[in-house]
C-alpha cells in the first residue's frame, strides 16, 4: 500500500469520526485552505477543490452548468471547536519522549520516537491545537449532493482530471485546520521499525514551530512534515469529512419486479438502480426516500 493509503486506513481504525485522515494537508493553493461546503476530490492524500457549494457562481472561477447555490435553511451553519495538539497514533504503535534536560537552552527540541513491530500503523503529530468546523446543515448538504451529483460528475470529467467514478467527488462538511503537523506511515515489513524527530514550540504573541533539522531515525516507516516557521497560517487541513454519492444496482428476478416492460437480461434479471450518500466518517442514516441512504465519509 502507498503511504498516504496506510496513513488514512490506520487512523481510521483508531479514530473513526474524526473523518478522512490527509497525508498532504498544505493547501492546493497557498493560503486557501480547505472550506465547509468545498466539492473536490482525494487523489494521493491530497484534497483538491472544484469549487464551493456554498458561493454563488459570480464568487468563483469555474462551476457547472447551470449551476445553483446552496444555501441552508439555518443560517447560522457552522459549528466551531478544536482538535488538541497530542500524537495521533493507530493501535500497536509504541511512543517514547526523550527527556527535555537542556530546557533551559532555546536551541533544544522535544524529541519523540515511535516504533512498530511488524504491522502496519500511523502517527499524526499535532504541535499545536486545531481548529475544527463542521455544518450543522448535514440534512441540506445530503439532499444537495443527491440533487446535483450527476451534474457535478459530468462537470468534473470534463476537466480532464481522470475522475472515472460519482463517488470520487466530495462535499465537504466539515474539516480540522491547524498551522503544521507531521504524518508518519509504518509499512509493516520490519520487526524494529521506527521513526524519530523533534520539534520546538514557541508561544506568544505569534507562535513559532520548530522541526528537528535532518537526519532524523526512520527505518521501516516514512515521515511526512508540515512547515515550520512563526506565526503561520491554520491552512493546513488534517482530517477531512464529507459526503459522497455511490450508484449501485440490484438484480431482481423479473417476477418480483413491479414494472412493466422486457427484461434486458437473458437470465430473467432486471439492473434495479439505488442511489447511496456516502458520508465520511461511515456512518448510516436513512433519508426521506427509501432508494437514498446516508453514510458518512
Amino acid at each position: 500500500m502507498a503511504d498516504y493509503d496506510i496513513f488514512r486506513e490506520q487512523l481510521s481504525i483508531k479514530y473513526a469520526t474524526y473523518g478522512h485522515a490527509l497525508w498532504e494537508p498544505s493547501p492546493a493553493k497557498p493560503n486557501n485552505p480547505v472550506k465547509v461546503g468545498d466539492v473536490g476530490f482525494i487523489r494521493s492524500g491530497k484534497f483538491h477543490r472544484l469549487f464551493n457549494a456554498l458561493l454563488s457562481a459570480k464568487d468563483q472561477s469555474n462551476v457547472p452548468e447551470h449551476y445553483e447555490q446552496l444555501v441552508p435553511k439555518f443560517s447560522d451553519q457552522i459549528c466551531e471547536g478544536t482538535l488538541s495538539s497530542s500524537h495521533y497514533c493507530s493501535d500497536g504503535i509504541g511512543v517514547e519522549l526523550e527527556p527535555n534536560i537542556f530546557a533551559s537552552d532555546p536551541d533544544d527540541f522535544e524529541k519523540v520516537t515511535f516504533s512498530s513491530s511488524r504491522r502496519r500503523g500511523a502517527v499524526l503529530c499535532l504541535p499545536v491545537d486545531a481548529r475544527r468546523e463542521d455544518t450543522l446543515a448535514k440534512g441540506d448538504f445530503s439532499a444537495w449532493i443527491v440533487r446535483h451529483i450527476d451534474r457535478w460528475f459530468a462537470f468534473a470529467r470534463g476537466l480532464g482530471l481522470g475522475i472515472e467514478r460519482m463517488e470520487e467527488i466530495i462535499l465537504v462538511t466539515g474539516c480540522d485546520h491547524t498551522r503544521s503537523w507531521t504524518n508518519v506511515a509504518f509499512f509493516g515489513n520490519q520487526h524494529n521499525a521506527q521513526a524519530s524527530f523533534g520539534v520546538k514550540v514557541v508561544c506568544g504573541p505569534a507562535i513559532s514551530i520548530n522541526w528537528q533539522p535532518l537526519p532524523e531515525r526512520v527505518q521501516g516507516a516514512v515521515i511526512h512534515r508540515g512547515p515550520g516557521g512563526t506565526d503561520l497560517p491554520e491552512d493546513q487541513c488534517v482530517f477531512i469529512r464529507g459526503f459522497r454519492v455511490a450508484r449501485t444496482f440490484w438484480l431482481l428476478p423479473k417476477h418480483l419486479k413491479a414494472a412493466a416492460g422486457p427484461s434486458p437480461d437473458v437470465g430473467g434479471y432486471d439492473c434495479e438502480p439505488d442511489m447511496e450518500v456516502v458520508s465520511i466518517p461511515a456512518a448510516s442514516e436513512v433519508q426521506d426516500s427509501a432508494r437514498d441512504l446516508l453514510i458518512s465519509l
